[in-house]
């Protein structure tokens, strides 16, 4: 049914949109990246958990200890990475980056002076980018960006602080990060956003953070989505299902939506649960998915350097790793930093790298290396 459906169009959905607010900067198609008709090359990275403490001095000044995410060299070592990724001939040529959430580590309202110092540290580690200083303050029409106007940061504030309300503003680069957990009173992210790359439409949206109960030794958690956030997604995938130079149409967020296997996709939002009384806007958003034919989900929080692959519902569910640390896992494939994906007619190839190696000195040791790609088949909207 759902196929039949798109292969009409919703050219009259399309007219009956409501009159939900956002914001749309309307532009032309393709862009960089866009290489040809039907490919898309993007950089995919999240949870980069950019601290304070680390300026990077290498003379061990700092006497708080970092997030256990970070070590010495670390800093150095995602410098190094964005270097890579500027000159190596394939990654190179991205249309645009996309940041899944927690780029820093304490950006939360109650901690302003880490949350200033570690906005200062994210940009002046994204200046290695090339992406990101190539097209700062260029022409984004293309992207056809829309957001929504505003959104309110309810928690992690300062003790008895009221709600912060943040205005959105169009991005001023290809790069386009959003919220996590931990980056909650940053305004620079976007919450819920969309945008276009090639013949591909891009929906992102934020989920609530809550704690649930696990057994002695674990913990487990997830997100719920807000109904504000539902009509958001609602209202671009219905105009993207609608629009004929739209192939597919993909799905972002920090956290997983597969079930909890106790293995790969531990942390993922879920509805049934004490913690979460708001709705069952999870079962809602599959439907919708399945409905205007999005397949496709794109997420990180789990630090999994394997990108594990789930299928639910219609979505293959992919959860990505961090360029701050991965270990390989024993007999696992592990230590995935980023991806450059590519969308095809037919399929999401995510080809995963780790991150570049330094020494203690910050001295580059090696360059990130290709470990493995993830082939996810998708099905193009129109035939």
């Amino acid at each position: 049914m759902a196929r039949r459906l798109r292969r009409r169009g919703f050219i009259r959905g399309a007219l009956a949109l409501g009159a939900f607010p956002f914001i749309g900067y309307a532009g032309g198609r393709g862009g960089p990246g866009a290489k040809a008709s039907g490919h898309l090359k993007f950089l995919f990275m999240a949870d980069h958990h950019v601290e304070t403490d680390f300026v990077q001095s290498f003379g061990g000044d700092k006497a708080r200890p970092a997030y256990t995410c970070w070590k010495p060299g670390d800093h150095a070592a995602l410098i190094e990475t964005y270097r890579f990724i500027s000159t190596d001939p394939f990654c190179r040529d991205c249309a645009f980056a996309l940041f899944g959430g927690d780029q820093v580590n304490t950006g939360y309202l109650s901690h302003a002076e880490d949350l200033r110092g570690e906005m200062k540290n994210y940009y002046r580690t994204l200046a290695a980018l090339d992406l990101y200083t190539r097209t700062k303050g260029t022409d984004l029409s293309d992207l056809r960006f829309a957001t929504v106007p505003q959104f309110t940061c309810r928690g992690n504030l300062p003790k008895g602080g009221a709600p912060v309300t943040f205005t959105c503003r169009p991005p001023d680069s290809r790069v386009i990060a959003i919220q996590g957990n931990h980056d909650t009173g940053v305004g620079d992210f976007y919450r819920e956003c969309a945008f276009t790359g090639g013949d591909v439409r891009f929906i992102t949206f934020f989920a609530s953070y809550v704690g649930l109960p696990a057994p002695k030794g674990e913990y487990r958690s997830t997100a719920c989505i807000s109904d504000n956030a539902m009509t958001f997604i609602e209202r671009e995938m219905k105009a993207a299902a609608a629009d004929p130079a739209i192939r597919h149409i993909v799905l972002v967020s920090h956290w997983a939506i597969a079930e909890r296997d106790g293995k790969d996709f531990i942390c993922p939002i879920v509805d049934a649960c004490k913690e979460n009384r708001m709705n069952d806007n999870r079962r809602k958003l599959l439907a919708l998915c399945e409905r205007y034919g999005c397949d496709l989900y794109i997420n990180g929080h789990e630090h999994n350097g394997d990108y594990p692959v789930a299928k639910v519902g219609p979505l293959s569910d992919i959860n990505c790793g961090t360029p701050t640390c991965n270990p390989p896992k024993p007999g696992g494939k592990g230590g995935g930093a980023f991806a450059i994906v590519e969308i095809t007619g037919t399929q999401a190839l995510f080809h995963v790298y780790s991150r570049a190696r330094v020494s203690a000195t910050g001295a580059l040791e090696a360059p990130p290396q290709r470990l493995f790609t993830r082939e996810i088949p998708l099905s193009p909207l129109h035939a």
